[in-house]
């Protein structure tokens, strides 16, 4: 079953619309509708005042439509009344500032009061809506991990409880902490303060445990709403759109997925312009991300229709999204939003309907594609994979490496999309895996820009080899422990020897200013280029984009591609045989230039095959009744070649040899 619809703000709009809007739904074919969200006052304008009659009107007319919902538990933003009755959930700065409630997500979500008052509402509206028939499943709240955290004194007092629990003497902490370093040694936990004081950070040691300390928050309080629904509700579905990859909050997902979300959700925004192959390619990844290992379909609860400004996207590139998306294991997209609001932070955030309620050509895009998804039903979908091949994310890496640019100068989240982006190129499946806790099978894993190497990740990856299974590891990776210090052992490390090699040195390839003013002297940025890099491999040579490249010096490894016009001549690419399987390091940051002819000559021995061969641009994927999905995401036209003839499902042309698809065009192809 797949689902088409948008996401409704009833309170927006008056009584006397709602049916007409549910109207133009049905006459688009939808059948699911998200709503709830980002409305806690309207549900409970004072404390304790609940009105759900008008939403209980709401739903019952989507029940008469058929049109399931998602309704999400709205604990985020705080109502104002809230703030004002309890002040201390309001987020302090960096500077010590109590900042006021100005727009969404400026409450402390790890703040005992906002939990408090947040379950209790949470558990109302379960109670009310658990039974109703139009009810589908409860969406957890909207958007963790956007927002900001908050340097509260309360705070600071939580993360010295965490720090408390987490090393339960101070001097393991002043250890882990290399207290030593600047006379910074600490007497008791109540001597630590939040590492960041207006523009000041501190060490690194202390961030990485502060993200750490606010992730554990954010996912402590999205488990207590699913066990709220899970022992309120046992026979609803749950889901959530949360932002775990936000790079300047975000929070540790993969820890804790299983626990959490019964069906992965995904705001799906690759942008208006599909021109942008960095943001389509992370929406992509975002997908797989949040799927992680659990082996079931994602639900896109938020769906690009338009953009601050812009009406939306070139026509039939939010069809071309959708598909995009069934190709990425998702079972439902949800448009942002139905009707373009008039007022608000969004209001020029255009959506399937203007904002005199009228339907613009978006709605009608919308339409084919609900129309197109129930013709869809009987071809495998969502589509159900068991992929070869996995991709380790860390968010830890990715706090580790913003927190030290002067050093980790390639962008931790490039990285990663540049390893996920060769296997879209090869229109391959993967997985997105915590390498801290491994729970299915692979032939391959590719481990990208891993900065942080602690004992449970370097021990799946010990065990992985072991067993029989080729791990490709780039460089940047295993530099420092659990405690974010560097390792007093060869790197990468805890496992040279099972790579068989040691980095020492490395060179920038351009001029190198750090961040950090040494010596006093302000230091000018020169931009300068002193080596193109240049790496020999098999037969070919290639040219990666990088500013860094590793000194590998083999021990018990072989070096199979070299740099050949660098000072060093050093190993690029190197390979060990340890146990059962092989290593494989990367001397260079992970990029799509090197990745894509090193993979390439690992998937035969590996028995990976490849998905269906295309053009550039084009993505496609074979479903389980052998038809072939493609879709072309771009501006211009493809030409597939074939290997056999085959009907469009969706077009309805017999195609022989060849299958031309206009820009944004997709089809199924069947035999």
């Amino acid at each position: 079953m797949l689902y088409a619809g948008t996401n409704y703000h009833p309170h927006d709009w008056p009584r006397e619309r709602w049916q007409r809007d549910i109207d133009l739904m049905k006459q688009a074919s939808f059948n699911m509708v998200r709503l709830g969200h980002l409305c806690w006052d309207s549900f409970e304008p004072s404390e304790g005042k609940y009105t759900f009659e008008w939403f209980d009107e709401v739903m019952d007319l989507f029940a008469a439509a058929g049109i399931r919902v998602v309704l999400d538990i709205a604990t985020r933003p705080a109502p104002t009344w809230l703030h004002k009755k309890y002040p201390e959930i309001d987020l302090t700065d960096a500077s010590g500032n109590r900042m006021e409630a100005l727009t969404r997500y400026m409450e402390d979500v790890g703040h005992p009061v906002f939990q408090e008052y947040a379950y209790k509402f949470a558990e109302t509206l379960i109670v009310r809506y658990r039974d109703h028939p139009a009810l589908h499943a409860f969406g957890l709240c909207n958007e963790f991990g956007s927002g900001s955290p908050s340097f509260s004194t309360a705070a600071r007092d939580r993360f010295q409880n965490w720090l408390a629990d987490k090393y339960e003497t101070v001097d393991r902490l002043n250890r882990a902490w290399a207290t030593q370093r600047w006379s910074r040694k600490l007497s008791s936990f109540h001597d630590v303060a939040l590492p960041v004081s207006g523009p000041i950070k501190g060490a690194p040691e202390r961030l990485l445990d502060m993200w750490r300390f606010y992730s554990d928050e954010t996912l402590a309080f999205m488990q207590g709403l699913s066990r709220l629904v899970k022992r309120l509700a046992p026979s609803a579905r749950e889901t959530t759109n949360h932002w775990s990859e936000n790079p300047g909050y975000g929070f540790d997902y993969l820890k804790q997925y299983g626990d959490i979300v019964d069906l992965p959700g995904i705001g799906f925004y690759p942008g208006t312009n599909p021109e942008d192959r960095r943001a389509l390619t992370a929406a992509c990844f975002f997908m797989d991300h949040r799927i992680g290992e659990l082996g079931r379909p994602i639900w896109c609860l938020e769906f690009q229709t338009g953009d601050f400004g812009g009406y939306g996207s070139p026509r039939k590139a939010m069809r071309m999204y959708a598909y995009l998306s069934l190709l990425h294991r998702a079972q439902a997209v949800c448009a942002w939003t139905w009707r373009s609001m008039l007022g608000g932070e969004e209001q020029y955030l255009f959506g399937l309907v203007d904002h005199d309620g009228e339907p613009g050509w978006k709605y009608g895009e919308f339409r084919q594609i609900a129309e197109e998804f129930s013709l869809l039903r009987e071809r495998g979908l969502p589509r159900n994979v068991s992929p070869d091949v996995a991709i380790a994310y860390s968010f830890e890496s990715l706090k580790v490496a913003a927190g030290n640019p002067s050093y980790y100068k390639s962008d931790y989240t490039d990285q990663v999309l540049q390893a996920y982006e060769t296997l879209e190129l090869a229109n391959l499946d993967c997985n997105i895996v915590n390498l801290r806790e491994l729970r299915l099978n692979y032939k391959l894993l590719v481990v990208p820009g891993h900065a942080v190497m602690d004992d449970a990740s370097a021990a799946t990856i010990r065990a992985f080899v072991e067993r029989g299974g080729t791990v490709v590891m780039t460089a940047y990776s295993a530099k420092v422990n659990a405690h974010n210090q560097v390792f007093d052992t060869t790197l990468p490390g805890a496992l040279s020897d099972v790579f068989g090699i040691r980095v020492g040195a490395f060179v920038r390839t351009r001029s190198h200013t750090p961040s950090e003013n040494a010596g006093g002297l302000e230091k000018t940025e020169l931009r300068l280029e002193r080596e193109r890099p240049i790496v020999a491999f098999g037969e070919s040579q290639y040219e990666p984009p990088i500013d860094y490249y590793e000194i590998v010096e083999t021990r018990t490894a072989t070096a199979t591609a070299s740099f050949v016009n660098t000072l060093e001549r050093s190993p690029a690419i190197t390979r060990n045989r340890y146990g059962k399987g092989e290593a494989i390091y990367v001397a260079v940051p992970a990029s799509t230039a090197i990745l894509k002819p090193l993979l390439a000559s690992l998937y035969p021995a590996l028995g990976i095959e490849p998905g269906p061969a295309t053009p550039s641009g084009v993505a496609a994927r074979t479903l389980e009744d052998g038809s072939t999905l493609y879709v072309n995401t771009t501006g211009e036209d493809r030409t597939v070649t074939l290997a056999s003839p085959g009907k469009g499902l969706l077009s309805g042309v017999q195609y022989n040899g060849e299958l031309k698809l206009s820009a944004y065009e997709v089809d199924l192809l069947t035999n």
